[in-house]
């Protein structure tokens, strides 16, 4: 489960991937690799090209997946699977 500070990077990545930032689109994948992931834990806690500001963000989110191994919609918390829902309608993984 996701302290306080990991909740709220998780939900600013959320909102940035669905946002219109330059990292969005590398956010949005990040996460939905991270959901899709056999192995949770093995989560990147690097996503090359990200502002200062988002890597830190995903860096410690990864710190946590790899702590605990939950994905996005195991958390418990029903937003963020809605949350995930709309990522990957706006940013779908390439196949």
């Amino acid at each position: 489960m996701l302290n306080q500070l990991e909740h709220e990077a998780l939900m600013r990545l959320m909102t940035y991937a669905t946002g219109h930032t330059a990292d969005s689109q590398r956010i949005a994948h990040w996460l939905q690799e991270w959901e899709r992931a056999e192995n949770p834990r093995t989560a990147k806690a690097h996503v090359p090209g990200l502002a200062a500001a988002h890597a830190l963000d995903v860096a410690k989110v990864a710190k946590a997946v790899k702590r605990d191994g939950d994905r996005p919609t195991t958390l418990g918390r029903l937003e963020y699977a809605y949350n995930m829902q709309n990522i990957e309608r706006v940013y779908p993984l390439p196949h």
